[in-house]
């Protein structure tokens, strides 16, 4: 017996030895899977590349990013000024977000593939998903770290079709972002102008064709295409000459196969061309962090070395911090939102961006996940770095460069990259020492911070969202009243015929219809709940189906409806982030790093 057991222990004991060894093999040999590096776009900047093959459906990072409100702008900062982020922010109504403020237009900062990733309209092979929205159990009774982080984060990027390594990354920005962009940016194809230009160049292949059967000669051919397709009039207007090939090697190389795969070619390189151009930006994952109050945290995916390089640390500059201030806001005789003179708080945006207490320049990071990296003085183990303009899109001579100079560039061209100062192992917290000044004040917020009055039942929608089983109807709420910092919305997914989400429900997929449709959500009354035979509660809703600003209405009921059509939202001004004695300040860049010409309060 004896024997056997000692044989049980000693096959347990290979089997964790195999086991250790294959994870240390995993984390040795973990590819990058995402690569920052100039993009094949000209003047595109930085770019993003895989550095694997991505099958359709599948994520292209182990997490999500983090996604912040820019809450009211166009109210605090009215009138014309150039803010760089307006270049990289996202539609807020997208994202389950647009409840935080007052005005019609809600931007979201995306660092990221949000902020990062190009578009080639007929090359799109990404999609970002809607961010999820969670405090990591933090509450405003309690914590003093609450509305220092954003709630909203794991903004996915899936695969919309199968991507090999070395190309770029395409997401969608619209046609609307490229018209409204003209002048600046020329007449780039928008969705289907390569398939219109792909008939184009097969109508003269057949034309060549012809020609070339009644002998005429090739240069004559030739001139005939070029008179068309190069000096054509209209060449530097049309997005769908615009798409062709610009010259003859080009041309025979697309019409020997198709445009689009031309064009897929044109913006690919080689994995060696990334090694020696790029710097991975997917070897770092995010989950809760160590520290309490800092909500989510960023973790390394492999092992590092003293001098390895972590992260890149690419930056959206922003010259003035100013355009960051809120005002209190008050509504005018009109009717209309506005903001007076009294400076009531900062963009929570602010907690993202890098500085230095003698300038008004901010730098704010926008590579895949850094924004999740904690300040810890005692166990910080990266540093900041400028970057190697060779792997970056880092302009070293900006650094010389006066901030009202800076403030007309309307295109992002500074980088730092995260090196490690100390061994890191795989599933540590990352960690960078943000300055003494930021030690100073976030010590100061926490023996100063006080609970607010009347706090300790408050009810965030999220908790509502994750708690609240069966809804209340109107006459319900008249005796039992949901919390008055909340609203409800229907998801306008399904203001469509029941037969198109029904299949998703009864196959208890009802979540992926909410994803793939992609709709907006709407205020919304409930009127009924009803239990069937079968015991599933369905629900009655009634929305306005004009516009939410029309003086008009007209009453819309949208009948037998599942739970999840349904969704709490915060009323504006409301969540965490809103709340005055919210922690705000900027990240300090460490005085041998930041340029002389830049301090402009000295």
């Amino acid at each position: 017996m004896s024997y056997l057991v000692n044989m049980v222990i000693l096959g347990l004991q290979l089997c964790l030895l195999l086991l250790i060894a294959v994870v240390m093999v995993d984390c040795e040999d973990l590819k990058c899977g995402v690569w920052f590096a100039k993009s094949t776009i000209s003047g595109g900047g930085l770019g993003m590349f895989a550095g694997v093959e991505f099958m359709k459906g599948e994520k292209l990072l182990s997490t999500g990013d983090v996604v912040v409100p820019i809450v009211d702008k166009a109210i605090h900062q009215p009138g014309k000024h150039l803010f760089l982020w307006d270049e990289y922010t996202w539609d807020g109504r997208g994202m389950f977000m647009d409840n935080e403020g007052v005005h019609e237009k809600l931007s979201a900062a995306s660092p990221g593939f949000g902020s990062g990733v190009n578009c080639y309209m007929d090359l799109v092979n990404v999609k970002e998903t809607m961010p999820l929205n969670s405090n990591t159990g933090l509450h405003r009774y309690s914590d003093p770290g609450v509305g220092a982080f954003s709630t909203y984060w794991n903004r996915e990027t899936l695969a919309t079709t199968s991507i090999l390594p070395g190309h770029e990354l395409f997401a969608s920005y619209g046609n609307a972002w490229f018209t409204s962009r003209e002048e600046e940016i020329g007449p780039v194809p928008l969705k289907g102008d390569l398939t219109l230009a792909e008939r184009l160049l097969n109508k003269y292949k057949m034309r060549a064709k012809r020609l070339k059967l009644m002998r005429v000669k090739a240069e004559i051919i030739e001139d005939i295409w070029e008179s068309f397709a190069w000096q054509n009039p209209w060449n530097e207007t049309s997005r769908i000459l615009f798409g062709l090939p610009r010259n003859w090697e080009d041309t025979r190389v697309a019409s020997n196969k198709t445009l689009l795969w031309f064009r897929r070619r044109e913006h690919s390189v080689t994995l060696d061309w990334l090694e020696d151009h790029g710097m991975c930006g997917d070897f770092i994952t995010v989950k809760n962090s160590t520290i309490r109050q800092a909500g989510r945290g960023a973790f390394a995916r492999k092992e590092f070395k003293t001098g390895d390089i972590v992260a890149p640390f690419p930056f959206i500059h922003l010259p003035y911090r100013r355009y960051l201030d809120m005002f209190g806001i008050t509504k005018n005789i009109d009717g209309e939102f506005e903001a007076n003179n009294i400076k009531e708080h900062k963009q929570l945006l602010l907690n993202y961006c890098m500085g230095h207490n003698e300038s008004t320049m901010l730098l704010c990071p926008y590579g895949t996940l850094s924004s999740h990296i904690n300040h810890n003085q005692t166990l910080a183990n990266v540093e900041m770095v400028w970057s190697d303009p060779k792997t970056s899109s880092h302009n070293p001579e900006w650094l010389n460069t006066s901030l009202s100079e800076l403030y007309s560039i309307s295109y992002s061209g500074l980088s730092m990259t995260l090196q490690a100062t100390r061994d890191i192992n795989a599933g540590d917290e990352i960690f960078l020492d943000y300055g003494d000044e930021w030690e100073e004040a976030w010590q100061h917020h926490v023996s100063n911070w006080k609970p607010v009055e009347n706090s300790k039942n408050y009810m965030s929608a999220e908790q509502l969202n994750l708690e609240t089983k069966h809804l209340k109807t109107e006459f319900e709420t008249l005796f039992d009243p949901y919390p008055n910092n909340v609203v409800i919305h229907v998801n306008l997914a399904f203001d469509r015929p029941r037969s198109t989400w029904l299949d998703y429900w009864e196959d208890g997929t009802l979540q992926d219809y909410i994803m793939e449709v992609d709709e907006y959500t709407k205020k919304c009354d409930i009127l009924n709940r009803e239990r069937d035979e079968e015991g599933n509660v369905w629900y009655t809703a009634v929305i306005n189906a004009t516009d939410d600003e029309s003086d008009k209405k007209e009453l819309k009921r949208l009948k037998k409806l599942p739970r999840l059509a349904f969704v709490f939202f915060d009323k504006p001004h409301t969540t965490d982030m809103h709340l005055p004695w919210a922690f705000r300040h900027d990240i300090r860049i460490p005085d041998h790093l930041f340029p002389s010409t830049w301090r402009n309060k000295r």
